[in-house]
């Protein structure tokens, strides 16, 4: 296996209209319900081509103990009371929950690599090509892809398949990482 796929985030606090976190995706209209049909494609599509699926979740203690205090974007989720480990709000959404063979990490920043030893568990499968996928584009995703690339990966930005309640952000994010991955729409993913 040398393909593998960075799913971030897809949690109900973060997705879920009844989730706590109002900031992670545009809910307005049908694109946030496009946007999660095509994620669930995209991850449905990567364990069919035996490709390796790695969920990264962000979760904190329940008395947020071990929450980073350094930035507003942590801060909000103590002030809202989301993500909480053991919570609704911090469980995978409905069709985003890990299937036997995938993998699964928590963390409690952007990075998906900080503290998760997910370097170690694609270079277990032999993994040399990451695509990244999921929640925020121009935080998580982006933060994620560029230590993707700093170590050494192939990578492929599917951005359909990120989401983020900031259209502008979320733009010059898939600017930006065009020069440290292959930013495409999910229709030209090679499985």
């Amino acid at each position: 296996m040398t393909k593998a796929l960075i799913a971030l985030h897809f949690q109900n606090d973060i997705c879920h209209p009844d989730g706590l976190i109002p900031f992670a995706v545009d809910r307005s209209g049908p694109a946030p319900d496009m946007f999660l049909d095509r994620s669930r494609s995209l991850i449905m599509r990567t364990r069919e081509a035996g490709w390796l699926v790695a969920h990264v979740h962000i979760a904190f203690q329940p008395d947020y103990s071990d929450l980073p205090r350094n930035a507003r974007l942590f801060r909000a989720a103590a002030d809202l009371g989301a993500l909480k480990r053991g919570s609704w709000g911090a469980a995978p959404m409905l069709g985003f929950e890990p299937a036997p063979g995938d993998v699964t990490l928590i963390h409690t920043c952007n990075n998906a690599f900080q503290g998760t030893g997910l370097d170690d568990a694609l270079r277990r499968h032999g993994v040399e090509h990451v695509a990244v996928a999921g929640l925020a584009t121009q935080y998580s995703v982006e933060h994620t892809v560029r230590h993707a690339a700093d170590l050494g990966y192939a990578v492929t930005m599917v951005r359909d398949c990120c989401g983020a309640a900031n259209a502008k952000a979320a733009e010059a994010s898939f600017a930006a990482m065009a020069m440290l991955a292959d930013v495409i729409h999910l229709d030209a993913v090679e499985f």
